[in-house]
């Protein structure tokens, strides 16, 4: 009976060390951010046991990872936007080196950029 009594209280003062645990876990907060940068697509090396390609979002010196989110539909036409300027809103995820070196941002919606028109040189008058 002793040792009923014994494995019990083990057995529970683990399951409360577990749910201590577990209500310890810092909270995620998603930071939700809007990039504008030019796409570039590197292609999957089938060398590295890579499936798809890396698309980059190119912003001046920084270069983001882009990731599909939950809606993929709003990830697709990414791909086929190489060397266009386009607008991207998503969550981001900062770079977490050495396994994820760029940072990411989780694809929600995009938009390509139509760049305003110039107005056109007026000659000069003589």
């Amino acid at each position: 009976m002793k040792r009923r009594i014994l494995g019990g209280s083990i057995a529970f003062a683990l399951l409360a060390v577990a749910a201590g645990a577990r209500a310890e876990a810092p909270v995620k907060k998603t930071e939700l951010v809007e990039k504008t940068g030019v796409i570039e697509i590197i292609k999957a090396d089938a060398a590295k046991n890579e499936k798809f390609d890396t698309i980059l979002l190119k912003s001046g010196e920084e270069a983001i990872k882009l990731l599909p989110g939950k809606d993929k539909k709003a990830f697709k036409p990414l791909e086929k936007m190489a060397g266009k300027t386009v607008t991207v809103k998503g969550e981001f995820l900062p770079p977490n080196p050495p396994k994820y070196p760029l940072a990411a941002i989780k694809v929600s919606a995009c938009a390509e950029v139509k760049e305003a028109k110039k107005p056109a040189a007026k000659p000069a008058k003589k």
